[in-house]
């Protein structure tokens, strides 16, 4: 009798054993999202697990002292983080925004079984990719490139648009490498090199927004390896954008200098000399006067007046003489 218990022991030992290593070697399910975009985690579980505590906890989660970024029915650490279950699909959801670098790596998705028990457990890991900005102008075509690793080289090459990979992967392919054309996209992949590039014609500005660089093999839908993830910002032609000559220009050229332009500078010169020194104020309001175009003195007048002063001072003089 105690042989048969001592047997029934260890068998239900290696099930629990082997329920273990079967958690441990499941398939990690990872998520590829863009720094400050967002991201949705989804936690699939088992039936009978819908009435039990839900969370999200980083790094190696131990069984002791875990990191739960959220919980279900409590508020979450970092106000990024939000759960939702859905108790009829059997999936809870933690949605995470404004996405940051330093979010990348290992989380679990655990359903909380009770004390003294193992908690049931699922393997993610969070990918967020670096965003490169372009810039284009309507009317116009750019070039996109997508480098790739060498274990890449025989996967179909791909780009699309969306905020995010789930998004992505529910729209239309605007081109892949086994089309190699889609309207005004284009694909041309360059194996050697390991990049293959997207050339867009007659960009408008519908074209703005978010595409990820992509590959698949073939056969393997949904199993898509994200490359890059490139925002789009595509302008229209302004009247500004199409002069040629800077607003500022006038302030950078140098206009030549003619002969009516130095007999105006020797008239002003003239004139400004003929104003008492001790009147600063005046001579201001003179030169601020003629640089706003006040009327030019008419030439020769300042000969006369000498020729006037020398005849009235010749008058006296010889009158004294007399």
């Amino acid at each position: 009798m105690i042989q048969i218990c001592d047997d029934k022991l260890l068998i239900f030992n290696l099930l629990l054993l082997m329920s273990v290593l079967a958690c441990e070697t499941s398939e990690i399910l990872t998520f590829t999202a863009h720094e400050r975009g967002k991201v949705e985690i989804r936690c699939p579980y088992e039936s009978g697990y819908e009435e039990y505590k839900k969370y999200l906890c980083r790094g190696e989660c131990p069984r002791v002292f875990k990191d739960k970024v959220v919980e279900s029915e409590s508020a979450a650490q970092d106000e990024r983080f939000s759960l939702n279950d859905n108790k009829s699909a059997q999936i809870f959801t933690v949605t995470i925004t404004d996405l940051r670098t330093e979010d990348r790596g290992q989380y679990w998705c655990g359903v909380k079984t009770g004390v003294g028990n193992y908690d049931y457990n699922r393997e993610i890991y969070l990918e967020i990719k670096h965003v490169s900005r372009v810039s284009g102008v309507t009317g116009e075509h750019l070039n996109i490139t997508c480098h790739y690793e060498s274990e890449l080289k025989d996967n179909v090459k791909f780009i699309c648009k969306g905020s995010n990979t789930s998004l992505c992967d529910k729209s239309a392919i605007k081109v892949s490498s086994e089309n190699n054309s889609n309207g005004r996209f284009s694909l041309r992949d360059n194996v050697s090199a390991g990049v293959f590039t997207v050339n867009i014609t007659d960009l408008t500005e519908e074209d703005s927004g978010i595409y990820w660089c992509g590959a698949v093999q073939r056969g393997q839908a949904r199993k898509n390896k994200w490359i890059s993830v490139i925002d789009l910002n595509i302008s229209a032609v302004t009247s500004e954008m199409m002069s040629s000559k800077p607003t500022t220009a006038s302030f950078h050229t140098s206009k030549p200098v003619t002969a009516d332009t130095a007999s105006d500078k020797t008239d002003t010169s003239s004139s400004s000399s003929l104003l008492p020194s001790s009147s600063p104020s005046v001579l201001m309001f003179s030169s601020s006067s003629a640089n706003a175009g006040s009327p030019k003195p008419q030439q020769g007048f300042t000969p006369i007046i000498m020729m006037v002063v020398i005849g009235i001072l010749t008058g006296l003089g010889f009158s004294l003489f007399i």
